[in-house]
């Protein structure tokens, strides 16, 4: 009988120190988030992305296509001094963009911490082909709040209002297709 005793005492004391330790990563990984660590291009991967970031100004040709890996961004990211706070990921279905965001210190439980926050995107064409950027997800220190809490933003064309402002009308208005493949996304340019 002690044996056994013994035995689930050993059990629970190791679920849980594994749930503690778990739980221990999970609060350091998220709400005491260390910095990214910034992409650095070389001097070729820095000529090529600065000769793509030229497409866009040069005459436009309906087959030119601009595609820009997920290192190129996140190189792009560090040069603009932004590597260490912020991180895109490109997968097949949109982009995830991860922030490491200072809270005010009046905040309860996480104030004072630098926190992980992840967005994900999707762009597509809508009905009328006109590009549409939706958020899919927002985590807040891995944990996806309801939609509710967010204002409703979930799901929403963040270039719906696109129409109202001469820059953003004329940037929509050339792309002619997005896709997302792994690691890259490929933006066709209209004429």
């Amino acid at each position: 009988m002690k044996r056994k005793l013994l035995i689930a005492a050993c059990v629970i004391f190791g679920i849980t120190g594994i749930a503690a330790a778990s739980a221990a990563y999970w609060y350091h990984h998220n709400f005491q988030a260390a910095p990214f660590k910034p992409v650095q291009l070389s001097p070729v991967e820095q000529q090529a992305l600065e000769k793509k970031l030229q497409v866009p100004a040069a005459a436009a040709d309906p087959a030119k296509s601009i595609v820009l890996s997920e290192r190129e961004i996140n190189g792009w990211l560090q040069e603009q001094g932004l590597g260490e706070h912020l991180k895109v990921s490109i997968g097949s279905s949109g982009i995830t963009v991860s922030a490491l965001l200072p809270v005010d210190g009046e905040v309860p439980f996480i104030g004072g911490k630098t926190v992980r926050f992840k967005i994900a995107l999707n762009a597509q064409l809508d009905a009328k082909h006109h590009l549409a950027l939706q958020i899919s997800n927002v985590a807040v220190g891995g944990i996806s709040p309801p939609n509710a809490w967010l204002g409703g933003i979930k799901g929403q064309d963040l270039l719906a209002d696109a129409e109202l402002d001469p820059t953003a009308k004329a940037f929509v208005a050339g792309i002619k297709s997005v896709e997302f493949s792994s690691g890259e996304i490929r933006v066709q340019l209209n004429e």
